[in-house]
Parts: structure tokens; C-alpha cells; sequence
């Protein structure tokens, strides 16, 4: 198949973005706008300033007609960075259209040593269609598997101290097992870094007696955690991280 070129609009010339794009971009990282994760891969391109980035946008959306959206972040990251975010259908044909959008990309900003960081992973990947085909799945079916398998993990590294077994029914149920002690379903409501979480469940610790028993039957059962019922939704506290968890039945 003839690979498509992308075409320069107007004003817009090769190496116009140099050293305003960074090499490092995100796969998965960043949820779909369209629809449904599982079915569309999106990209995330970190730009310097608000005007090449739309410049990057524009030439994404206009150069390469399989690409269903281009968009941006409404406001600068904490460093003054934008997000550019591309959308494009999950399917065999991945890694050859990421490929050709770079080449593209490449051209603007003058960028040739790409490298991707898969969903929430530290460590970044230089771009073969081999290492897209191993991290990012191209089906339905291998995108939701995967993201179990890593929900799972986060949620069993959370948990590390106690005598606990932690294991998933599906996306937003964790079951906690202890030898004698029979199961603890709960359902997760969000999992991240604690500053950022205990802002998802604003209001005061409940101090009446059921809220403090409970609280202090999770502390007993998961292990050494600090424990909160705020709003009818628990804040366990793990050092830097974070978790909200709602149990209805005791």
C-alpha cells in the first residue's frame, strides 16, 4: 500500500517546531473523547507553548485522514507545556499509521529519536512498529485484558504490607482474602497519588461510632493503613498513595 504524506498547510514549514515538541510522547495515557477506550488509542504530544501546539494539532487533523480527532489541552501544565492529543481506531493497522505520523511530525519539529511511555508506565520505549506491537493492544479484547492485569497490579502494589490476599472480579471490584477471616469485597472508586486523590472526596472524617468502627475493622483486616470514612466513601492512605473505596455491606 502507497504510504500517505502529510501535507504542510498554509504558513507551516518544515522544522517550524523545532525543539518546541518533546521526543517522549504517551500511547493509552489519556482517555478518549469519541468513545470508548477499548476501541480508540489516543496519543499524547507534550508542545511549549499554546500557539505550536495548535500549529501541531492543525497538522495532524488536516494532514492524515485516519486520524478521527485532534485535539488540545484547554490550558498549560504545570510547567507551561500543552497536550496535544490524537485519537485513532485500535486496530492491525496501529503501529504502521503511528509510524507515519511521526515521519510526518518529525519534519516540523526536526524530532527523529522518538520514544513512547505505555498508560501510566515511568519508563519510556523507543518507537519500532515491534515495541507499539508488544505495549499497545490492537483489539478490544487485548486492551481490556491488559488493563485488568494492570489494575490488578496496581491494586495488589498498593496493598504490600499485612498478611493479605488481594485479587479483582473485574475492573471495580477488589476482593481481600484472609486465612480465617473470609472475604472483604469493595467496590474501588479511584487509585493514584494521595494528594491528588483525597481531592476527589471532599468533607470531614465521620467520628460518629458505625464510621469509626468500620474504619477501624479496615485498619485491622488490610493492615497497617491510615483509614478515613469521608462522605459514606473510604480514604486509605498507603505513604504517597492513595485510594477510595466504598463497602455497603458489614
Amino acid at each position: 500500500m502507497r504510504k500517505q504524506q502529510p501535507k504542510l498547510f498554509e504558513g507551516l514549514r518544515a522544522k517550524d517546531l523545532k525543539d518546541l515538541v518533546d521526543e517522549v510522547f504517551t500511547i493509552d495515557h489519556f482517555k478518549s473523547k469519541m468513545g470508548e477506550d477499548k476501541d480508540i488509542v489516543v496519543l499524547g504530544f507534550r508542545v511549549a507553548d499554546k500557539y505550536p501546539a495548535t500549529d501541531l494539532m492543525e497538522f495532524i487533523e488536516k494532514g492524515y485522514s485516519f486520524i478521527l480527532d485532534a485535539d488540545m489541552s484547554t490550558g498549560e501544565e504545570r510547567d507551561g507545556k500543552y497536550q496535544v492529543f490524537v485519537e485513532l481506531e485500535r486496530g492491525k493497522n496501529l503501529s504502521g499509521q503511528i509510524k507515519d505520523l511521526l515521519e510526518g511530525i518529525s519534519q516540523l519539529c526536526d524530532c527523529w529519536n522518538w520514544k513512547f511511555r505505555y498508560f501510566k508506565e515511568i519508563n519510556s520505549v523507543p518507537v519500532t512498529e515491534k515495541a507499539i506491537l508488544e505495549h499497545v493492544p490492537t483489539t478490544p479484547e487485548e486492551y481490556e485484558s491488559k488493563m485488568m492485569e494492570n489494575r490488578t497490579k496496581e491494586v495488589q502494589e498498593f496493598f504490600d504490607q499485612g498478611a493479605t490476599d488481594i485479587s479483582l472480579e473485574d475492573m471495580n471490584t477488589i476482593v481481600v482474602s484472609k486465612p480465617y477471616s473470609g472475604n472483604v469485597p469493595m467496590e474501588l472508586i479511584a487509585l493514584g497519588a494521595y494528594d491528588e486523590i483525597k481531592e476527589q472526596i471532599p468533607g470531614a472524617i465521620q467520628l460518629d461510632e458505625a464510621s469509626r468502627s468500620q474504619a477501624n475493622f479496615l485498619e485491622k483486616y488490610l493492615g497497617n493503613y491510615e483509614i478515613h470514612k469521608i462522605n459514606g466513601r473510604f480514604l486509605i492512605r498507603n505513604g504517597m498513595k492513595g485510594m477510595i473505596v466504598k463497602k455497603d455491606h458489614w
